[in-house]
């Protein structure tokens, strides 16, 4: 029981760590090329959900 507490507060840290450097990630509605993901040849849009930036912070960041 205890090697799994163990397994479980390292696998914890690795996150912790691994979100403080890396909190951004690409946005999932327009792939990272911050225009809407529906626009079409006549209309680009900006994306609504990353404001136009490309990232959006990542959970527990």
């Amino acid at each position: 029981m205890a090697t799994f507490v163990l397994i479980i507060l390292l696998g914890l840290a690795g996150l912790y760590i691994e979100r403080k450097i890396h909190p951004w990630r690409k946005c999932p509605s327009c792939g990272g090329s911050k225009k809407n993901a529906f626009s079409g040849d006549s209309r680009w849009g900006d994306c609504k959900r990353c404001g136009n930036d490309g990232k959006v912070r990542r959970w527990f960041a």
